[in-house]
């Protein structure tokens, strides 16, 4: 795997953690949670629609802790 798609899974799966811990928290309605990973993250709207999506076909899922 190339150190950008290393890199990718990685950060994808940071924000998976922290959709898993805002939810158990219920902090928000999941359909809602777009600006809270763009502020975690500080990344733009569509990317973190686009991973609220993904981890939406994972949910529920196996946590690695």
């Amino acid at each position: 795997m190339s150190d950008y798609a290393q890199n990718k899974k990685d950060f994808q799966e940071q924000v998976f953690d922290y959709l898993d811990e805002l939810r158990e928290r219920g902090i928000t309605n999941m359909f809602g949670a777009t600006p809270y990973i763009i502020s975690a993250f500080g990344i733009d709207k569509f990317e973190a629609g686009n991973l609220l999506k993904n981890w939406m076909k994972t949910y529920p899922r196996e946590r690695n802790k």
